[in-house]
């Protein structure tokens, strides 16, 4: 092999959302699966040896939060993004869908408004939805092949009822990370409209070569009155399973709140692997991170060329952030159901179409570049024999 990330691991068999659960949706199991958003790779070898030693002793007993956990989300922030960020505004949450619905029930009451851009990831939208509240979009819109913020349009959705807005950096699904003159302009306008800003930022250690992640932190010290960012490790090093992940929450009085409520509903220990995973994760698994970010990039070269040659009808977008493809196949004619249809039927293969991610999806299908250079080359072959079926 090439690179470690060359390697083929069959997950089927093993509860993998992923896999087997899309061969239950599907119940076909020749159907590559590339909609989900996790990685096929296996996990850096350092996370790997800590779970075997914690397995080792043989004792899986009521874990706490450590030192070391705060320490280690503290330098990867000074790593990544030069910024020091004090212990104490550090939240453990188990999930981002768990603390997007919490955020929502805690700093909104039903029938108020919570300001979205679309298409957007499903779970925050359900967020706003199973808590009874208003799901307001504000779709973006397309300029030079770039997706921006429709302002006009935000200024026209937000009220005197909207409490929210909950924004998406690098967004899912279109792999647009925005930029710091952005982010001002999305701060200004929380400020200006007085709403709170509930920023999920799982995806912000992985960009493309050349872009930089710019947290909201400290962006400025007016937008930390009511910002809550959500953070994790587990798509970066693809531990979603272990179930971990935190809020950074400057404002002590909405810290309280929340960590009140995480008290209450008892979700305040973490499992006996999420610390040791946090640990590892942030402080010894730097190359096998960088090695990935390459990795993504050169399966997101090698679609991109196959595509520009092979399916010119499909547009593939900018991607900025996240390991995801957002991909236009409008100019082909075919419908939502018909594009489906072919992947599922023809080509064999499953990828997520956008229309489930609400208003702006249509037209469009996200495709999981985090494989094996292997599985990806099948999936585009499976695509180039189907050519003559769609």
């Amino acid at each position: 092999m090439d690179s470690l990330f060359d390697e083929i691991i069959n997950r089927r068999g093993t509860n993998c959302g992923r896999w087997d659960t899309m061969d239950t949706l599907y119940k076909d199991p020749d159907i590559i699966h590339m909609g989900v958003a996790d990685m096929d790779f296996k996990s850096p070898p350092a996370i790997i040896k800590g779970f075997k030693e914690i397995i080792d002793q043989g004792v899986f007993g009521y874990t706490d939060l450590s030192e070391g956990l705060f320490n280690s989300i503290q330098r990867w922030y000074i790593k990544q993004y030069e910024i020091e960020i004090p212990k104490e505004w550090i939240v453990f949450c188990p999930r981002i869908n768990i603390s997007s619905s919490l955020c929502v029930s805690i700093f909104s009451n039903e029938g108020d408004d919570v300001i979205i851009n679309t298409p957007a990831y499903g779970p925050l939208q359900n967020s706003i939805t199973k808590n009874n509240r208003n799901k307001v979009f504000s779709n973006l819109k397309l300029e030079d092949d770039l997706y921006v913020i429709d302002w006009p349009d935000m200024n026209k959705k937000v009220s005197n009822k909207t409490k929210m807005m909950i924004l998406c950096n690098p967004h899912n699904p279109t792999g647009r990370v925005w930029n710091k003159k952005e982010l001002v302009e999305i701060s200004d306008f929380c400020i200006e409209k007085d709403i709170l800003l509930y920023c999920d930022e799982i995806h912000g250690d992985i960009t493309a070569n050349g872009i930089k992640h710019t947290t909201m932190i400290n962006l400025s010290d007016e937008l930390n009155e009511r910002l809550i960012v959500a953070g994790s490790m587990t798509k970066t090093f693809n531990i979603p399973g272990v179930i971990v992940s935190f809020l950074i929450i400057p404002n002590k009085q909405l810290r309280d709140k929340v960590k009140e409520e995480i008290d209450r509903i008892g979700m305040h220990n973490p499992s006996i692997f999420a610390v040791k995973a946090v640990e590892e994760a942030y402080n010894n698994c730097d190359e096998w991170y960088e090695e990935m970010k390459e990795y993504i990039d050169g399966n997101d070269d090698l679609v991109r060329r196959f595509l520009s040659e092979k399916f010119p009808e499909f547009k593939v977008m900018p991607r900025q952030g996240t390991y995801l493809l957002w991909i236009n196949y409008s100019k082909s004619g075919k419908t939502s159901k018909e594009i489906e249809t072919w992947f599922l039927e023809k080509a064999k293969v499953s990828v997520y179409m956008g229309d489930v991610f609400g208003q702006g999806g249509d037209g469009f299908f996200r495709f999981n570049l985090a494989s094996s250079k292997l599985i990806i080359q099948e999936v585009l072959n499976r695509m180039e024999e189907a050519k003559k079926f769609l």
